[in-house]
């Protein structure tokens, strides 16, 4: 018989007496957002007033936005870094009173992790509540998410320390290692696999624990993690079988687990032959068609991003899941803020989550202005881009985390908006800023058109050379006649987009891109190589479509057809 915690209905039951009050809460804060914002701004002006920020911007002089904005500068991280260095370096009350509780990281596109501080008062109010809150809602329009195992692709806690010895690591990390045991019995991963060094390791581990399980419910904000998780299985089948059906972990996995996370692993490890026989027939029946619907039939639910960027991948997922299975939007969320939420199934947005930070935005058109004006939540209008900018209780005031969102309308007097794009996803040789969202629009409506499949692509702006480099995987069986077509298609379709592209193509100031083909599963070893290199994280990875780092080069010429390339120019 199974354990209390092991019960759907008293799963269910914790979550909604967990969630169900901070959704009503939502709901009347969202019906008075001025409130809101000025309720929130207060508590983390008083709260941090004390501190030497705090001192520095008068924080006791501040009764209003206007003395908030007159005292405190826009910032983006490396205007906060000079204090959060002192606190990485041992100093207490810089930003915020105390100590870091740890620090998170971002994702970022160096192999120098960002450190972003995370506050006791955070982590324990603002973002477990927003979690909570988060997970209540899935439920509620999902009810059999609970019913067998979840799986999720989060990064470790602690992945190194500062110099005061405080951790960095992955917050969602941190939230999946210290659950309450009570709700631990959902979890198809002990925490110590989420710690495995090796990318490839990391991932056999965890599907050698979830193949065999009953899969409900499905946390990955890329769908990158997807597809990581059946080509594991797929191209480690007679392995996964083989630890499944003698109830071991293959030794060179087991070897690098921590060793006081080995024994763990150990005793949750039993053989399972009736499985692995089951498992085993479904892969003879399938072969290549094999999907996860075949292993996994019966999952409820997968939280993944669907917005901007992500938008490709999702496409690709088509025929994995059974026709049951909700795909529903992860939410607007940065290792920075848990700034947006999903409240259903059938959304692509967020609403803003202005009962917990206090936010401004600056327009679009504004961006480059030397003192740009910013409009409160309360001023956005439907339609309208905008660079989004947040204050919390865990030392980041008026931050800037370069991110263009879209207005699409209101939850009560909470906008909803949609992620557009990192601001830094424009380029000019030229004058003719390109922007990602550009790039991804011509990719589509140029494979679309000529019906030329396309499985994985970015561009590469390369100012040395002062030409742009597009890669491309195709889809098999592409015949050369059309990839020797797809370049011309999409140049005429970006000069369609983007007018002073146009301008420039046509007066032969830029010239054509250059089209380099990648070789198969281009997009999975792209994303391990950022991974292995530090210069992304697993948990929180993001694609970009428009890229100018000259590492970023290196990698995708690595991963080209053959050493010569297939080129056309």
């Amino acid at each position: 018989m199974k354990n209390l915690s092991e019960q759907p209905w008293f799963r269910k039951m914790l979550i909604s007496i967990a969630g169900k009050p901070l959704f009503k809460h939502f709901i009347k804060e969202s019906k008075d957002i001025r409130k809101a914002q000025e309720t929130i701004l207060k508590k983390t002006i008083t709260s941090c007033s004390n501190t030497v920020f705090g001192r520095e911007h008068h924080f006791d002089s501040i009764h209003t936005v206007d003395d908030y904005r007159k005292n405190v500068p826009i910032r983006d991280f490396e205007g906060h870094w000079p204090y959060i260095e002192r606190m990485c370096n041992g100093e207490q009350d810089i930003l915020f009173p105390g100590k870091a509780l740890m620090y998170g990281t971002t994702s970022g596109t160096t192999n120098k992790p960002k450190y972003i501080p995370v506050s006791d008062n955070y982590f324990n109010y603002t973002y477990k509540e927003m979690s909570r809150l988060w997970l209540y809602t899935c439920m509620k329009d999902n009810p059999h998410m609970y019913d067998g195992k979840s799986l999720s692709a989060v990064a470790p806690e602690n992945e190194g320390t500062v110099k005061d010895g405080t951790i960095y690591g992955s917050i969602s990390g941190a939230v999946y290692r210290n659950i309450p045991n009570i709700l631990k019995s959902t979890y198809s991963n002990p925490y110590p696999l989420i710690e495995i060094p090796d990318y490839i390791l990391k991932y056999y581990g965890m599907m050698r624990f979830a193949l065999p399980e009953n899969i409900t419910y499905i946390v990955c904000p890329s769908a990158s993690n997807l597809f990581q998780f059946h080509n594991t299985i797929v191209n480690n089948s007679e392995d996964l079988i083989r630890d499944i059906h003698d109830g071991t972990l293959r030794k060179d996995v087991l070897n690098v687990i921590a060793a006081n996370g080995r024994e763990e692993i150990k005793a949750a490890l039993h053989p399972e032959p009736h499985k692995a026989k089951t498992l085993e027939s479904l892969i003879k029946k399938y072969g290549n068609d094999l999907r996860p619907k075949h292993y996994w039939p019966n999952i409820a639910l997968i939280n993944v991003w669907k917005q901007g960027n992500f938008a490709r991948l999702i496409k690709q997922v088509d025929g994995f899941y059974s026709d049951n299975t909700v795909l529903r939007e992860f939410g607007y969320q940065a290792s920075e803020a848990r700034a947006g939420i999903v409240l259903g199934n059938n959304w692509d947005y967020s609403v803003l989550a202005a009962h917990m930070y206090h936010f401004e935005f600056i327009p679009e058109d504004e961006r480059n202005s030397c003192n740009p004006i910013t409009l409160l939540a309360h001023e956005l209008e439907v339609g309208k881009r905008y660079f989004i900018l947040f204050s919390n209780t865990s030392g980041l005031y008026r931050y800037d985390i370069n991110d263009i969102i879209e207005v699409i309308g209101f939850y009560n007097e909470f906008p909803l908006f949609k992620f557009i794009q990192k601001g830094e996803g424009t380029t000019s040789l030229t004058g003719e800023k390109i922007t990602e969202a550009q790039v991804i629009q011509a990719i589509e409506d140029t494979a679309q058109i000529e019906g030329i499949p396309v499985k994985f692509y970015t561009m590469f702006c390369d100012f040395c050379e002062q030409n742009y480099r597009l890669y491309v995987e195709f889809g098999p069986d592409t015949s050369e006649s059309k990839k020797s077509s797809f370049m011309p298609a999409f140049d005429a379709q970006l000069r369609k987009i983007n007018r002073e592209y146009e301008v420039k193509r046509g007066s032969e100031r830029l010239a054509m891109p250059t089209l380099f083909e990648m070789g198969s599963d281009s997009h999975g070893r792209f994303k391990e190589q950022l991974v292995y290199r530090g210069m992304a994280r697993d948990g929180l990875y993001k694609d970009f479509y428009l890229r100018t780092k000259s590492v970023h080069r290196d990698i995708l010429d690595s991963l080209l057809v053959d050493d010569s390339s297939f080129v056309t120019r």
